[in-house]
This record gives structure tokens, sequence and C-alpha cells, in this order.
């Protein structure tokens, strides 16, 4: 049985895009491969806040990362 799907392009996308990480400590946000500070800790992959130093996202070096990816 096919499985049909809809697509509105009538309507704008939406301003934010979804790769946008917000800082839960100082609210600073931004896109995915924007301003964040990439390091690695302990074979994990970390993005860290570049206003306030909050890690915001921790990331396994052995699964799939779509920030490299891209």
């Amino acid at each position: 049985m096919p499985t049909y799907t809809y697509r509105d392009d009538s309507q704008p996308p939406p301003e934010r895009r979804k790769t946008v990480l917000f800082c839960p400590e100082c609210d600073h946000q931004g896109p995915l491969t924007d301003d964040w500070d990439a390091t690695t800790e302990r074979g994990d992959r970390l993005l860290v806040c570049p206003a306030c130093g909050t890690v915001v996202d921790r990331r396994s070096r052995t699964r799939c990362d779509p920030a490299e990816a891209a």
C-alpha cells in the first residue's frame, strides 16, 4: 500500500531552523554550525556556549555525528 505525503509550499519556511541550539543558562542561541565551541573530552564531542561556557550538548564520538556530516 503506497504512502503519500503532502507538502505545502505556499507558506514560507519557519524563521528558525530545527538546528538552533539554546543555552539553558544564558539564553544564547544560534545554529548548530554557528559560534558554538566544539571540543572533545574522554571521547565525547562537547558543544559549549561561547557566552557563558555551559556544555549544551554531549555526544559520544562512536555514534553518527550529523554536525560533522554537514
